[in-house]
């Protein structure tokens, strides 16, 4: 068995036709099968290329040649309701198949596809379970928690695919455009991810087994204080009356008392993970049906992941005319997490000479009024649990009306209980740590969604001409309930709410967890037509109107068209059998797609209950409507080449140019107080993205025995915001009209005052430099800084703290006076920088020799800052219990004429211009980093073993592999933080600031895979 290039093809499906007798090719491409009673007819199937039916007659002996799909390109993907053969795709689309999502043994089905697609960054949102944050072409919205993509797993649409096994899964598309995403409608302005699982082949049953086994390792640690520069900390600034460290010399307990708490709050980290999975049928029955186990522990202490999950896909073939499927998806997963703050936190800024552990091995409490909490306790104790379970289920059934007429319905139903469970014993009660209080908390939610679609599909081919009709209506509707309850506890020794204090219980009734139930729904029609002739000139258009019940009678409906169009130059006679060019295809698309991804009844105004007035209880207004709310739209455009050279496609390469902007966006505004409200949601904005997405792939080297495929992808982004009337901060972010989303917000500094004398500026705000004589007097004069003299007439004006009106000196931050006026406050606010990255992408080499396979991917990230939040708190002297950094203590200034990178080390309320930057939620530009990085994502090793030696085994094994891989393993970047890479965690405003994430690993994993 072997392709049209004369290479061996090993794993051929063989089907003796209209029977349930099958067989495969083994690693040589050879194949051996006894026929049965019936047609004397073998069909051979292999993904990538073409099926072929071959009589047997009298032949003992069939030696096969399969041709190459690629040069067909026959493979069928279902986008929007109807099937388009992969070659008149129209849009931007990006793939990856199964073999690629498993080189790296993934946890997550996103995990197994970064770096792999242009124009898609896929970053972690770091530690066990915590998923990835995935951004198509940029950033669309205001919204959070809504800036993630629409998931349609085997045409089911989704909340996420967190909880699906990467093993489960054929192909994972990419839809990065308004034409191939508008006729989702509301649910697509962010994209849309496609999942194709696997699916059950005719032929005899097979039995898969895979393990994988790892572990995973601290990559760096961070700069982190011992008791000697503590109690140095602590000397500078005069606390000896405050703290026992001040005046003990190097010989005291207390130096000494100094461990290496990263050390002792990570740990290598087990991971294991097992699933079995049976598939077969017949043409008429197939079924596929995967059980997976995972487990891994956290590198912090006493955190970690586990999963459960199967998978049932049966689908039936009673007859030409009519097919049904079913899918039934059922998970369960627990995360243990590690509360940042206590743990992280504490381990970087805490006390260091306080001790962690009594002499009888016991956890020595934090101190209340050092406010310094023990990491390793809180890490132990500290209880942050999350339970998920989840249900989806899926069926589908297709009649035939006619030859070119097909009717099909689907009916989908997706379940979602999501319990967290929370709990802080008395010991770790931050306010009095020897006679504290437990408290516990509890947040339960139940969603679900329920889709029902029905579509009518139209194919009709004569001549030249191809055209194909679809249109069809869906229905959705989405149920939530949710509860939260907070308690004080009666003791510690009963974790649960039966064990809480009935005068201290609390259910929460405001925010986004608030105890309540609430739906809804979405009713669509839809339709659309693709035509081409001879597969040279195409033509598409969808259109879709949606009707939400998020917004009110004036706007309910939306209406979002795409249309597409496109020429294949490989066809035309001129380049008609050029042996170079073998597919040449221009495309254009344009499409508006909408939004309506926020809160439900923003359109009109509520009561809340349980408010008190005059001590009477009752019903108060806690929402203001707004009865014209429409829809959030956003119109793209996408222009496209796609080339294929040289005989069987050998080099690939996909240029792409795209706009997307979005109008309206639905954002909260803040209004006067006088109104009995904060703010209102309503429609202001328009945004921008534009870019360049570029792949290029293809086989650089093959022989019989030896194969090398590379691949390279880049996305150049580009983010504005066109209008926006009035600016949004969030946090220490700001979003204003004429910049891009992300900027960091602050107070930009340009070092720190050498002498009280270097506070000197020319009216016009150009720096002075004093002028000392050899013994370090000031001699009263001034130089510019072109080396000349100030006159000594001349003006010279000082900086001033705002509040304080504290004139700067020496030891101080050299401020930005960016208004002017010498006045430091919030008018000297600027930009610092920005969190997106503007050029993102992946480069991958993936080689065969014989049974042996090497794989191995480069990420890279490039354009971007991220805000050391972390760095910024410990090192603020917002509290004179922090401990600063290392660095910050080691290059700190302390006299006259010394240069140093920080101010003075002097409590607060003396130096208030030295940290009233933190204070005011602001950064500082001395914490803002650049966050670009190139990533070696991960190296792979595998091996197969021959099918002659399995068969002198003899123990049933038809298949037998294993593979070694390394993922994380090495970075380069400038950033000092624990990892470059994070995700927002759904908030599109605040992009790379580093509040202290759970640190990077390195994993290391060995997979073996047996099957039978």
């Amino acid at each position: 068995m072997s392709d049209n290039s004369g290479n061996i093809l090993p794993g051929v499906n063989i089907l003796q036709k209209g029977t349930r007798n099958g067989a495969s090719t083994d690693f040589d491409g050879n194949y051996s099968i006894t026929l049965q009673k019936g047609q004397k007819t073998l069909v051979f199937s292999y993904l990538g290329y073409k099926q072929k039916e071959v009589s047997v007659g009298t032949n003992t002996t069939i030696n096969v040649v399969l041709e190459d799909s690629s040069e067909s390109l026959e493979e069928i993907v279902v986008i929007g309701f109807r099937e388009v053969k992969r070659d008149k795709i129209l849009g931007g689309v990006s793939t990856v198949k199964a073999e690629s999502i498993q080189q790296a043994a993934p946890v997550d089905p996103l995990q197994g596809i970064q770096g792999k697609m242009s124009g898609v960054q896929i970053v972690s949102n770091n530690g066990p379970g915590e998923g990835f944050d995935i951004r198509i072409r940029g950033v669309s919205t205001f919204t959070a928690g809504n800036t993630g993509p629409l998931y349609v797993v085997d045409g089911q649409q989704t909340f996420n695919i967190d909880n699906i096994d990467p093993n489960d899964i054929e192909s994972l598309e990419v839809l990065k455009d308004g034409a191939t995403t508008a006729i989702y409608g509301a649910q697509g302005a962010n994209g849309v991810v496609i999942v194709k699982t696997k699916t059950g082949k005719s032929g005899k049953i097979q039995l898969s087994i895979t393990n994988v086994t790892g572990v995973n390792k601290l990559i760096g640690n961070l700069p982190a204080p011992n008791a000697a520069q503590r109690i140095e900390q602590e000397r500078r600034m005069n606390l000896g009356g405050s703290f026992i460290g001040a005046g003990r010399d190097s010989l005291s307990l207390v130096g000494r008392n100094s461990p290496d708490i990263q050390k002792l709050v990570t740990r290598p980290a087990l991971r294991n993970q097992v699933n079995v999975a049976l598939s077969g049928g017949s043409e008429k029955v197939k079924f596929y049906w995967n059980t997976g186990f995972f487990n891994e522990s956290g590198i912090i202490i006493n955190s970690g992941h586990k999963r459960v999950n199967t998978r049932l896909k049966l689908d039936l073939t009673p007859n030409e005319k009519f097919k049904t499927g079913t899918l039934i998806n059922l998970s369960y997963e627990f995360t243990n997490s590690t509360t940042s703050g206590p743990v992280l936190g504490h381990l970087l800024n805490r006390v260091a000479y306080l001790p962690l552990f009594e002499p009888d091995g016991s956890f020595t409490p934090g101190s209340p009024r050092k406010f310094s909490l023990n990491p390793i306790q809180n890490a132990v104790l500290r209880k942050n649990d999350r339970k998920r379970y989840r249900a989806n289920l899926y069926t589908y059934a297709q009649y035939k009306v006619l030859p070119s007429l097909s009717i099909r319905s689907t009916v989908g139903a997706d379940f979602f209980y999501d319990k967290r469970e929370g709990f802080v014993p008395s010991i770790l009660d931050p306010r009095n740590f020897a006679d504290g209080n437990p408290t516990g908390s509890e947040r339960h939610q139940l969603t679900t969604r329920i889709q029902q679609d029905n579509t009518l599909n139209f194919n009709q081919q004569w001549g030249d001409h191809d055209l194909g009709v679809f249109a069809g209506m869906q229905i959705q509707k989405i149920v939530s309930d949710n509860l939260k309850i907070d308690s004080r506890f009666s003791n510690d020794l009963i974790e649960t709410f039966n064990n809480a204090d009935p005068e201290f219980l609390l259910v929460d009734t405001a925010g986004g967890d608030a105890t309540q139930k609430e739906s809804t729904g979405l009713f669509s029609l839809y339709a659309g037509f693709d035509y081409d002739y001879k597969n040279k000139y195409l033509l598409g258009a969808t259109i879709r109107r949606d009707g939400s019940s998020k917004f009110g009678a004036n706007n309910k409906y939306g209406i979002f068209p795409s249309v597409t169009a496109g020429w294949r130059v490989s066809k035309e006679n001129f380049l008609r059998g050029n042996s170079v060019i073998k597919n040449l295809l221009v495309k254009a698309s344009y499409g508006i797609v909408g939004n309506d991804r926020i809160p439900n009844y923003n359109f009109t105004s509520s009561l809340v209950p349980g408010s008190d007035y005059n001590g009477e209880t009752g019903f108060a207004p806690s929402r203001l409507g707004n009865a014209d709310l429409r829809w959030e739209e956003t119109e793209s455009t996408n222009l496209q080449l796609d080339m294929s050279m040289f005989k069987g496609r050998r080099l690939n390469f996909s240029l792409a140019f795209w706009r997307k902007v979005t109008d309206g966006l639905l954002v909260n505004t803040e209004i006067p107080e006088e109104s009995g409200f904060n703010n209102i949601r309503e429609n202001r904005g328009v945004v921008r993205n534009q870019g360049i997405d570029f792949e290029i792939s293809g086989t650089i080297l093959k022989t019989k025995d030896f194969s090398w495929r590379s691949g390279f992808n880049i996305g150049l982004l580009e983010n504005t915001v066109q209008e926006l009337d009035v600016p949004i901060r969030t946090g220490r972010f700001i979003t204003e009209e004429g910049s891009p989303i992300g900027n960091i917000w602050g107070y930009k500094n340009h070092g720190v005052f050498q002498y009280d004398e270097s506070n000197a500026f020319t009216p016009s705000g150009d720096r002075l430099f004093p002028n000392f004589d050899s013994n370090g007097f000031f001699l009263g004069t001034y130089n510019m800084a072109n080396g000349e003299q100030y006159p000594l007439d001349g003006e010279i004006k000082q900086l001033v703290h705002g509040s304080t009106r504290n004139i700067l000196k020496g030891g101080d931050y050299i401020w930005d006076d960016a208004n002017g006026d010498f006045v430091i406050n919030s008018d000297d606010e600027q930009v610092l920088g920005n969190g997106l990255p503007t050029t993102y992408g992946g480069f991958s080499h993936d080689l065969t020799y014989k049974n042996w396979t090497l794989g191995t991917l480069f990420d890279y990230s490039y354009g971007n800052e991220i805000y050391r939040r972390y760095d910024h708190d410990r090192n603020s002297l917002r509290a004179t219990v922090l401990t600063v950094s290392p660095d910050r203590l080691d290059n700190a200034w302390q006299n006259q004429g010394d240069i140093a990178q920080y101010p003075i080390l002097q409590a607060g309320r003396a130096r208030n211009q030295n940290r009233f930057d933190f204070t005011n939620s602001t950064a500082n530009s001395t914490y803002v980093s650049d966050g670009s990085f190139i990533r070696w994502r991960y190296v792979r090793l595998g091996y197969k073993f021959p099918k002659d030696v399995l068969k002198q085994i003899d123990i049933g094994i038809t298949g037998l592999s294993f593979n070694f891989a390394v993922n994380n393993l090495l970075t380069w970047t400038n950033y000092e933080g624990y990892n470059p890479e994070f995700g927002s965690r759904g908030n599109p405003l605040t992009p790379s600031e580093d509040a202290l994430r759970y640190p990077n690993d390195r994993e290391f994993l060995l997979t073996l895979k047996a099957q039978f």
